[in-house]
């Protein structure tokens, strides 16, 4: 069946209607499209993104994305020009703007045809620094989770649900975190793991283990100290991401934050502030449930 959209031209003295089909609103609309920039030489830069390497009417379909964000547009490169381009490093060049009516999505795309190249400089990113601008990115799009509204509702509701810290092979930081717990030790249901944080194959393995394990909250928790690169490692941010439970990190150190405290839906600077989170949101809760319950026997009673 035919799909029509309804387009109203009215006339205050003769008013009429006319039928268009979605291709011609867009090629109408394609058509009013006119600004300076599409008439003339512009110059862009950004970095440079290869594509599958398929040419279409002696182009190739690459990628020009925004240094300091995530936005992009499509380049139509000549074959002799691609052969220069180097992926991931930031390059300048001529062109014009050209638009495409895409009808399967009802869209126009802006895009660039190249005619020159200008300047081609070395990237400030490496290519594993922009799979984590990558990363961060996702983290981002996908949301961070609130923490203290779902430990929140698990308290109030009663449901049980594991915290799974991990820690180091020889730390002592789970006589801090216990300690900062006071009364609501007895609420969670806390275990600590002891692997080789300078492992990452360890660490990615328990991440594996726990969220398998069906644990609610996975933390990593270490004293202060240096040699924190381990922790900005790519693999290892990638798996915490794809965790289904709630992610934490408790690494004592407040000036180097590395990728895996940017990633995580909560990053705590010393183990001990993650004890004292816990606490705090267990007393509050409680606190809270005791003055409803109080305000409700007073309202009874009237």
């Amino acid at each position: 069946m035919a799909l029509f959209l309804n387009f109203t031209l009215m006339e205050i003295e003769n008013p009429t209607i006319t039928t268009y089909s979605p291709a011609a609103i867009l090629n109408l609309f394609n058509n009013s499209i006119s600004i300076n920039q599409t008439k003339r030489i512009v110059q862009l830069k950004g970095i440079y993104i290869q594509g599958k390497g398929n040419q279409y009417s002696g182009y190739f379909y690459d990628t020009f994305r925004d240094e300091s964000s995530d936005a992009a547009i499509t380049i139509l490169v000549p074959p002799l020009i691609r052969n220069e381009l180097q992926p991931n490093k930031t390059v300048t060049v001529n062109g014009f703007v050209t638009r495409r009516v895409i009808n399967s999505s009802g869209s126009i795309q802006i895009q660039l045809t190249v005619t020159d190249l200008v300047e081609q400089t070395q990237n400030k990113y490496n290519e594993d620094d922009l799979k984590k601008l990558e990363l961060m990115q996702r983290k981002a799009v996908s949301g961070y989770r609130d923490v203290y509204s779902w430990l929140k509702e698990k308290i109030i509701r009663e449901e049980p649900f594991k915290i799974g810290i991990i820690i180091g092979k020889t730390g002592i930081i789970d006589n801090d975190i216990k300690h900062q717990l006071r009364e609501s030790i007895g609420f969670y249901d806390l275990s600590f793991h002891r692997i080789n944080l300078s492992s990452e194959e360890e660490i990615i393995t328990t991440f594996d283990r726990l969220n398998n394990e069906n644990y609610g909250v996975i933390a990593v928790s270490r004293g202060g100290g240096d040699n924190l690169d381990i922790f900005s490692r790519y693999p290892i941010a990638e798996k915490a991401v794809a965790l289904q439970a709630i992610f934490i990190t408790a690494i004592g150190h407040k000036d180097d934050v590395t990728l895996l405290q940017r990633i995580a839906d909560k990053s705590f600077i010393t183990p001990s502030e993650l004890g004292q989170f816990l606490n705090d949101v267990y007393n509050h809760t409680i606190e809270d449930l005791e003055n409803s319950k109080a305000k409700l026997i007073e309202s009874v009673k009237l």
